[in-house]
């Protein structure tokens, strides 16, 4: 049976709030505040922080410029033609391209509101509206069991820490060729793990979360690039080579074992070729288990 997610429960506490408190102060469409809730609630506090600055941005500039075009021809589609290209060109002007979507949904509320002569109260009152639902989502996800993406982020290290060691382990003890697949998982994990630092960057730089400082772990992310690379070349190689001293020293250190012993004598230009680019991989390694530790 599928759980319910925290983000679920913390929508419908947000927009229980909002409703409840859009009654309270007597908004006159509780609605708004609502849908303004709900699209502020994301799976990171830093995301409701972006959402909700697109969504009032968006809200004030439909607003102002639908209040101005409804003051001077209410209801034309001409004027409002003319007045939707102009949110859109302003709102790309200033780069503020995700507030375009709702500046024109709210231009069009006010440009088409059939209460003639209460177009001002109405443009205050919605704006107040969106105001009212982003605070109290943004507040939701921010006390009420926010996401942890510095735990995140070291769970998605240590994740791809093991499966990178694993795959190796195999190669070296068992003879067993990486597959593409494991490899492409380890790509997927890298993706999440950029997300979650960028996200973990945003919170910190905005001091939502206590973490002081998170650079080392962007050093962790180049760690995890250069053995993903690493291992998508020493996939290619057949595995019948001569492991050299220094790299027979750093798969004992790592794996606690001893390295299993070729048959042949002399090395070829693709045990060299190997050797370099398991070396990388190898120290990389135990680089990331120092500062995972």
């Amino acid at each position: 049976m599928m759980k319910i997610g925290m983000r679920t429960i913390k929508t419908a506490i947000a927009v229980s709030l909002t409703i409840f408190i859009a009654q309270l102060i007597n908004l006159k469409n509780p609605l708004f505040a609502g849908i303004a809730a709900i699209i502020a609630m994301q799976s990171s506090v830093v995301g409701s922080f972006k959402a909700g600055k697109n969504r009032m941005l968006g809200t004030v500039f439909g607003a102002v410029i639908g209040l101005f075009c409804s003051l001077i021809s209410p209801n034309n589609p001409i004027v409002i033609g003319l007045g939707i290209m102009v949110v859109i060109y302003l709102l790309n002007l200033l780069e503020w391209q995700k507030s375009a979507s709702i500046a024109a949904i709210v231009f069009l509320s006010i440009t088409l509101n059939q209460q003639t002569g209460n177009r001002l109260s109405y443009s205050i009152y919605r704006t107040l509206d969106t105001f009212v639902g982003i605070i109290i989502a943004t507040f939701v996800n921010f006390f009420i069991l926010p996401p942890k993406y510095e735990n995140k982020v070291e769970s998605s290290c240590n994740d791809i820490l093991a499966r990178s060691m694993s795959l190796i382990k195999g190669l070296i003890w068992e003879n067993k060729k990486i597959e593409n697949e494991e490899l492409e998982n380890i790509r997927i994990n890298l993706e999440t793990l950029e997300n979650y630092y960028d996200t973990l960057k945003e919170e910190v730089e905005l001091k939502i979360c206590k973490s002081k400082d998170c650079r080392h772990l962007k050093d962790t992310y180049i760690s995890f690039r250069n053995i993903y690379e690493n291992l998508n070349i020493i996939s290619n190689i057949d595995f019948d080579t001569i492991i050299n001293r220094r790299n027979k020293q750093l798969l004992e250190s790592i794996y606690n074992k001893k390295t299993p012993y070729s048959d042949r004598n002399a090395m070829v230009e693709t045990d060299i070729i190997f050797n370099y680019h398991l070396k990388i991989i190898l120290e990389e390694i135990e680089s990331l288990m120092d500062i995972l530790n």
